[in-house]
């Protein structure tokens, strides 16, 4: 069905853009680097509802969109940031486990997992704990804890995205996306009005900065599409595989290298994200 390659493609931009956005708010400030692509986004969805005029949705759509924006602010700054401040090589699995947000949602609403389901939500945890357990004489121990812990706040981030928004494009896809979109944009302008840092963005960072954002409008999109064609439980594991690309990319360009008990925790938390996409 439609909703697989959708969602793959999905991944694909957002590992894109992540690895992007972390190796840029390493030499650029973060506030800066999210203000910049978010706004980026905002300025192509307003230009495509102006086009396309859809009509609103009913308050109760929006108020699930304004909590996508809230949840993908949340994912977006936490993994720039672990992605600035720790490797990309265990941030970014530890992220992977995001599904798990909406299985648990799922359950709440009395659904229940396959066992199969079960066992990858079982492997996710799994992986993340062999991430975090690094000896400290085996090197690179101090950048574990950040990775850890702000792989875990982005996979709590994207996965209430992926679980809220499910509901939010049933009203509209564009109205769903310009409106969590706009909140996001709200919240970083916000904090950057707060805060007054230094812009330290030159001219020639600013394509690639419009870049990342056209990346994660991109993977937005296609994730929205793919959650009205087919099962959330299927479509918000298989756009979050987007890890790979962005380890893949880390090691390739960064040199990153990792140990391997960590090695074999990126594997068991990935099997995990595949087994939670067999619905």
């Amino acid at each position: 069905m439609i909703a697989i390659p959708l969602a793959l493609a999905a991944s694909l931009l957002y590992g894109l853009s992540d690895f992007l956005g972390g190796v840029k708010s390493r030499t650029l400030p973060q506030l800066s680097v999210l203000l910049i692509s978010q706004a980026t986004t905002l300025g192509v969805l307003v230009m495509a509802v102006v086009v396309l005029a859809p009509a609103p949705p009913s308050g109760s759509y929006l108020v699930y969109a304004v909590a996508g924006g809230l949840l993908e602010a949340v994912g977006v700054a936490a993994m720039y940031r672990g992605l600035a401040v720790g490797s990309m090589s265990v941030v970014a699995p530890v992220a992977a486990t995001a599904p798990v947000v909406p299985v648990v949602a799922g359950l709440a609403l009395g659904e229940l997992p396959t066992p199969v389901q079960g066992g990858g939500i079982l492997l996710a945890v799994a992986g993340v704990t062999m991430i975090s357990l690094v000896s400290p004489d085996r090197g690179g121990a101090r950048d574990v804890g950040p990775s850890v812990v702000f792989g875990l706040l982005t996979a709590l981030g994207f996965g209430g995205y992926f679980a809220v928004m499910d509901t939010a494009v049933e009203g509209g896809v564009t109205w769903a996306l310009l409106v969590a979109r706009l909140t996001t944009v709200v919240v970083f302008a916000s904090v950057f009005l707060a805060i007054r840092p230094t812009v330290g963005v030159k001219r020639a960072d600013v394509p690639v900065l419009m870049l990342i954002g056209a990346l994660i409008l991109g993977a937005d999109a296609m994730y929205a599409l793919a959650s009205t064609r087919g099962l959330l439980s299927v479509v918000a594991v298989l756009s979050s595989l987007y890890p790979v690309v962005t380890v893949t990319l880390a090691h390739r360009y960064l040199n990153e290298r990792i140990e391997r008990p960590q090695l074999r925790g990126i594997a068991v938390a990935f099997a995990g994200a595949a087994a939670l996409s067999i619905a």
